[in-house]
């Protein structure tokens, strides 16, 4: 199955409704805890998450949310 990196990005004034819009939405990363760099001012939240194209991958999160991610599609490298 392939996997995706998720990049969400948000202004500094749209941190809480990008945690709001997970209310009610039903999705495996629910409850989960991401990376994120808001904490810190970068506003940005990752996940890894498994899926079948990138439009599945997007699926699993909020329409507010997904509507300002990215979906890359990423494989692990093998370092010498």
């Amino acid at each position: 199955m392939p996997k995706y990196v998720l990049t969400h990005c948000h202004q500094p004034e749209e941190c809480a409704i990008a945690i709001a819009s997970w209310k009610g939405f039903v999705s495996p990363l629910r409850h989960g805890r991401p990376f994120g760099s808001c904490a810190r001012g970068g506003h940005q939240i990752w996940w890894t998450v498994e899926a079948e194209d990138e439009h599945a991958a997007l699926s699993m999160l909020p329409h507010y949310v997904a509507h300002r991610t990215v979906a890359e599609e990423v494989q692990e490298v093998p370092l010498p």
